[in-house]
């Protein structure tokens, strides 16, 4: 009998400290890193930006003050000012560019672009010669169409 009741014994000094082992939370579940990818396709005309190259930034951004002060750029603006910005916001979280140029009639294939999971938004600027603000807010989280177009772009969101 004494033998039983030191088993019992040792077994509930035992559970507590199991359960202790079972508490421990996680603060993101393995391999999972809240990132998501942005897959941009690209139509360009054979006549964009009346026959010249098109620079592109696709720039994404964390703040949504910066995200803010950015939507009131035009694309002329937004390229004269962009190495400030860069240098103004450091952190890749904050504000992160990816940079394009084509011609005319090119056929192209993006890289799926990482977005990370602390990005609030995105925005593209176009930077072409008619005047124009020539930029297009964008959900990085949805994957989407650009249209070079003659004078202007236009972005659609693709369907899965």
């Amino acid at each position: 009998m004494t033998l039983l009741s030191l088993g019992c014994l040792a077994l509930v000094a035992l559970v507590p400290a199991c359960r202790k082992v079972s508490t421990v939370v996680r603060s993101t579940v393995p391999g999972a890193s809240g990132e998501s990818r942005l897959e941009p396709r690209v139509e360009i005309s054979t006549s964009a930006n009346q026959n010249n190259p098109v620079a592109i930034d696709l720039v994404l951004v964390s703040d949504k003050k910066l995200l803010d002060e950015l939507k009131k750029l035009s694309a002329k603006e937004w390229f004269e000012k962009r190495n400030q910005y860069q240098l103004d916001y450091p952190k890749e979280l904050e504000l992160s560019t990816h940079r394009w140029e084509w011609v005319p009639g090119q056929v192209v294939k993006i890289a799926p672009v990482t977005v990370k999971f602390e990005i609030s938004g995105g925005i593209i600027f176009a930077n072409y010669f008619t005047p124009g603000a020539h930029r297009a807010l964008i959900n990085p989280r949805k994957n989407i169409l650009i249209k070079l177009g003659e004078e202007d772009f236009t972005v659609e969101v693709l369907k899965k």
